[in-house]
């Protein structure tokens, strides 16, 4: 049993680091002049990756109090997992480790990766480093020697070479190939190249004029830092876009309207910028990725003004939402140049189907030009909201429950854009009805209400007899289109009410002084769980066709999910341009 505990042990330990890391761990004289320099000092200054996790043990601390971990403890799973064999055997491993090293997995952890984890690419020798700064340098060489051992007695268990090991000037480098590992003072040095294990080890013996730190971009790079993040890293895109790596990123052309739309302007940014970095902040409140890269407005192609403004001076309006809004987005983009120029931003086959698009969507609008007539005419600050619906004294109420939607705007014209889209919408109704009469589909009503002395045009399902009081109704229930409008705004809503609750937002909305994001995004958890919840049987349902569960399985992994996404509050998405930098940043908050 004692060996094949050990058989266990080390195979996971080497598995970790050579599988992770591409090496593995080793031994050597400490007492080195290698306690003063940080991991960037040692690290050779054709470096064009650089990844850092300055304190490991407090990310460790902070997952392990995490209202998320907590709610994973409490699931049955959790305990069905924690009860099995395998798992008992591994905390005997477990234990049979912390006796060998004196240390309990988490002191050992702890002292271990307590100095910091770098992580780098150097183009010279094409290889990847690890390194590894310990608290404790006796207690790093003790705990190595040990493991090694076990390593070694698994391997003449098995029958295999045991670790292989050389001599470099007069360190132990341990491992072959792809994977070779040295420990020098307080530092454990892992490599997938023996070249750049040896400049490293150089560096550490002899010191080094030049670093990664040198570099003048990695140096700006290091000034844009906020606070003190989990992880941060560093991407050299010049060296590598200049040694001609980058492949596509010389094409201004993006594969559909969509992405262009959405990123469009990121990939003219990446086409100019030296570098990119990411900074990741955890916490038990929240989770923030930001990423950024220098920007220039004299970067900016006139095709993709569209997408920055002016100068770079595009900015998205505040989010119009109400108490229902589950997801709220509001950005700058001049659409109808986008649409005009297309010719620059797609390929050949995009642009014949817009052309296509294009020609009937005049037909459409009595022959006006779409791009320049219609698009023109709307502002570049765009919304698009998502609201639950209440179905509370509504009937018929729909077996699935959808969101409702609507994309909001507003016109450089109004009076003469409200009469365009107003016949444009009844003439898309009418259309629908033919279509659907010749295909058996239900048909639709027209309507015109007053709200706030303005107009709203909207559209509902007829009903049959058999339906007006149904709590089982078809799913086009969850829909009645219609057009508001409210001052110089339009609003394009799947349902009536949202389209109301629109206009009253809009009339009761202050300025607020903030930074100008061109775009901001925010989904409300909560309500995106009460939404699911609105339709937990059709998910059970679907849960026990797809997955092939009973009803009671079915019931408690949709209950988990529900549980899960309870412990989130929102999850908020900017993008802005400031102090010379284009930020992207995603947040997660979650509940305390």
């Amino acid at each position: 049993m004692k060996r094949r505990r050990q058989s266990v042990l080390t195979t996971l330990f080497c598995g970790l680091l050579w599988s992770t890391f591409y090496s593995g761990a080793a031994s050597a004289q400490p007492g080195l002049q290698s306690e003063e320099r940080s991991a960037l000092d040692l690290l050779p200054p054709g470096c064009v990756a650089v990844v850092e996790i300055a304190h490991p043990d407090q990310l460790l601390t902070t997952l392990t109090e995490h209202a998320v971990w907590k709610k994973i403890l409490k699931q049955p799973e959790y305990h069905a997992a924690v009860s099995n064999p395998g798992y008992l055997m591994f905390l005997g491993i477990r234990t049979h480790i912390e006796t060998q090293i004196g240390m309990s997995w988490r002191e050992a952890y702890d002292t271990v990766l307590g100095g910091g984890v770098t992580i780098a690419f150097d183009q010279e020798t094409q290889g990847v480093v690890t390194l590894i700064r310990s608290r404790d340098a006796g207690k790093l060489q003790s705990a190595a020697k040990k493991l090694i051992e076990l390593g070694r007695q698994d391997a003449k268990f098995k029958g295999k070479d045991p670790l292989p090991e050389v001599d470099y000037r007069g360190i132990t480098v341990y491992g072959k190939d792809d994977g070779r590992f040295a420990i020098v003072g307080p530092w454990l040095v892992m490599v997938n190249k023996n070249k750049l294990g040896q400049k490293l080890i150089d560096t550490l013996l002899d010191g080094s004029v030049d670093s990664v730190s040198d570099n003048k971009q990695f140096a700006n790079a290091r000034t844009t830092i906020s606070g003190e993040p989990t992880v941060w890293g560093w991407f050299d895109v010049s060296t590598v876009r200049d040694a001609g790596l980058a492949k596509g990123l010389e094409k201004n052309q993006t594969p559909n309207p969509a992405v262009e739309l959405l990123a469009g302007g990121v990939l003219t940014n990446i086409r100019q910028t030296p570098y990119i970095t990411a900074a990741l902040y955890v916490s038990p409140e929240s989770t923030r990725l930001q990423l950024a890269a220098p920007h220039k407005a004299e970067w900016v192609e006139e095709f993709r003004e569209y997408w920055f403004g002016p100068d770079g001076s595009g900015a998205a309006e505040p989010p119009l939402e109400t108490d229902s809004t589950i997801l709220s987005l509001s950005t700058y983009r001049k659409v109808s140049d986008m649409w005009l120029r297309a010719g620059d931003l797609f390929d050949e086959r995009i642009n014949d189907q817009l052309a296509k698009a294009d020609a009937n969507l005049t037909t459409l609008f009595s022959g006006k030009d779409f791009g320049e007539d219609i698009l023109g005419s709307f502002s570049p600050h765009l919304q698009l909201i998502v609201n639950r619906q209440n179905f509370e004294n509504v009937f018929p109420k729909p077996a699935i429950r959808l969101p409702s939607f609507a994309l909001a705007g507003r016109l450089e014209s109004a009076e003469e854009t409200r009469t365009e889209l107003r016949r444009t919408f009844q003439s898309f109704v009418g259309f629908l009805n033919v279509i659907g009469a010749m295909e058996g589909n239900p048909q639709l009503d027209q309507d015109i209400e007053i709200h706030r002395d303005n107009k709203i045009y909207t559209a509902t399902f007829v009903l049959e007899p058999s339906e007006k009081t149904s709590e089982r109704a078809k799913i086009q229930f969850n829909f009645s289109p219609t057009l508001a409008f409210a001052d110089d705004r339009f609003f394009i809503a799947s349902t009536k009410q949202l389209a109301k609750d629109l206009v009253d937002a809009s009339h009761g909305e202050q300025r607020t002084e903030r930074a100008a994001s061109n775009t901001v995004a925010r989904l409300d958890t909560e309500k995106l769980g009460q939404v699911l919840d609105d339709n937990r049987e059709h998910l059970i349902a679907q849960n026990m066709i797809k997955e092939g569960h009973d009803r009671g399985e079915a019931e408690r992994q949709i209950h988990i999910l529900l549980e899960l996404l309870s412990l989130l509050r929102e999850v908020s998405f900017d993008v802005r341009t400031t102090d010379g930098l284009l930020k992207l940043e995603l947040a997660i908050q979650t509940q305390k």
